[in-house]
């Protein structure tokens, strides 16, 4: 008969020792993909047949590297989400690993953060918009309306705005669109300020399902960062 598996509670937080057993596996796998790189690099190819093989070999390594940062970034946003954790977890790593990696989660956390900090608006609202807008930063622009930008304002709006700052510059995008819903009512109204975003109620429902899934796993973050792209 198959073994029971018990019911783990759904707010636990991820184990620190896991973590950073999968952190140091990622950056393992990198450094191997890229001292496997170098060596490609250097090789000189005698003929068709070998330089098949080292394209081949470069492809390979170039993919396996490409994964590994994938599950690292993962486990980024898992420790960005959990502070109690990210304390637990980094003193578990490499001192070289340690500085970068605590340096990347305050990096992840700081655009919305700031946001979040300077507006009073729940940094899961600004992640989710970002997303649907732009992929987070993927599809800038314009659009059919000629909107630009990770948070796709228009001319006119990002005039009102944007403070005089670049509409591409995902920084300057975040905080001008924070300043926009506020000035529709959020954080107290969020849903007619996500509203005056789009001007419909299913583009509201959108972003309300995001940011409540953001919230609930921050490691939902990464998977969407994910979706669409392939290699």
């Amino acid at each position: 008969m198959p073994l029971s598996a018990g019911a783990q509670d759904p707010g636990a937080a991820p184990n620190a020792h896991h973590e950073a057993a999968r952190i140091i596996s990622a950056e393992l796998a990198m450094q191997e993909a890229a001292s496997r790189l170098q060596a490609l690099a250097a090789h000189k190819p005698a003929g068709l047949a070998e330089t098949i093989r080292r394209e081949l070999a470069v492809a390979a390594a170039t993919f396996a590297f490409r994964q590994a940062a994938r599950q690292e970034q993962l486990r980024v946003y898992e420790l960005a989400g959990y502070a109690n954790v990210q304390s637990s977890v980094l003193p578990l790593l490499p001192s070289g690993v340690q500085g970068p990696l605590n340096n990347a989660i305050a990096g992840l956390h700081s655009y919305y953060v700031e946001a979040q900090n300077t507006y009073g608006i729940d940094a899961s609202y600004l992640a989710s918009i970002n997303f649907i807008e732009s992929k987070f930063g993927r599809v800038n622009g314009p659009s059919s309306a000629g909107a630009l930008g990770p948070m796709q304002f228009l001319p006119s709006t990002w005039a009102n705005y944007g403070n005089g700052g670049n509409v591409m510059d995902p920084h300057a995008a975040i905080l001008a669109a924070a300043r926009y819903l506020v000035h529709y009512g959020a954080p107290y109204d969020m849903r007619t300020a996500i509203w005056h975003y789009n001007l419909s109620y299913d583009y509201v429902d959108s972003v309300e399902s995001f940011a409540r899934a953001y919230r609930a796993d921050p490691g939902w973050l990464d998977r969407m960062y994910y979706w669409d792209t392939f290699g």
